[in-house]
């Protein structure tokens, strides 16, 4: 006769395992959750920071790719927008040739992955870097600034490492397919008409701060902007920092 044998849930040494109880159950998912609460914020920060080191990469491409296009183009920058007397344009389309192809898509370079415009999807966007006056050239009559006309190098005149040349920008409800899903190609230092783009530079603005700012976007953590200076190199900036910028470095004169 064969013997018979009984399989149970047991324990070292024979002794059966207690079952998890509804109580310990509950006790576990909380400590997970209290985990993964503290957890988040840390993930959030650093998947921020390694969004803001692409951005920092996008704009040193950039410049490369404006001082490339000066060599090809007369020591001159590529005009700023389109528009009357401009032959082609805006400054991110001429610039096409000279960056890197990401993923067969062309533009990527002109596109910060920290943007966030209301109401348009990242897969969307089109352009999110503006250029300041320093890319604008002369009026062909008069001696004010435009974007239409292209700008030479050594017309240039302030100090390179602090002349801002493209910065981050805000929504241009007026521009795009769909509305909105492209930043101003550039931002004088005076402006006219209505918000986003009126009154005169955010930075000089009574009571400005980095969420008030009308055409300029401090969208990385703790209200910061990346910045690309007419050297080539590329830094963040506060709103603090930026707000000693004058119109003198804006306009590279």
């Amino acid at each position: 006769m064969s013997p018979n044998h009984t399989y149970g849930r047991s324990g070292p040494a024979g002794r059966k395992a207690p079952a998890f109880t509804l109580i310990e159950l509950l006790v576990v998912i909380a400590i997970i959750g209290i985990l993964a609460a503290m957890l988040l914020p840390a993930l959030n920060k650093a998947r921020e920071k390694g969004r803001a080191a692409v951005c920092l990469s996008n704009l040193h491409q950039i410049t490369v790719a404006i001082r490339l296009y000066s060599d090809d183009y007369n020591s001159q920058m590529p005009p700023a927008s389109y528009g009357s007397g401009a032959t082609t344009g805006p400054w991110p389309k001429l610039l096409g040739p000279y960056v890197p192809k990401r993923g067969g898509m062309a533009n990527m370079v002109f596109i910060c992955p920290s943007t966030k415009y209301p109401g348009i999807q990242y897969q969307d966007l089109s352009e999110t870097y503006s250029c300041t006056g320093a890319m604008l050239g002369h009026a062909l009559a008069g001696t004010g600034l435009t974007a239409t006309q292209p700008r030479k190098d050594i017309e240039v005149l302030t100090n390179p490492s602090e002349t801002p040349l493209v910065v981050e920008g805000k929504s241009d409800p007026g521009s795009g397919t769909p509305p909105g899903d492209t930043t101003r190609s550039n931002i004088p230092w005076n402006t006219s008409g209505s918000p986003p783009f009126g009154a005169k530079p955010d930075l000089t603005s009574a009571g400005a701060s980095a969420n008030a700012c009308l055409s300029l976007d401090f969208r990385h953590g703790n209200g910061i902007m990346n910045v690309a200076f007419y050297d080539n190199s590329v830094r963040a900036l506060t709103f603090q920092q930026a707000e000693q910028l004058t119109q003198s470095l804006w306009e590279g004169r």
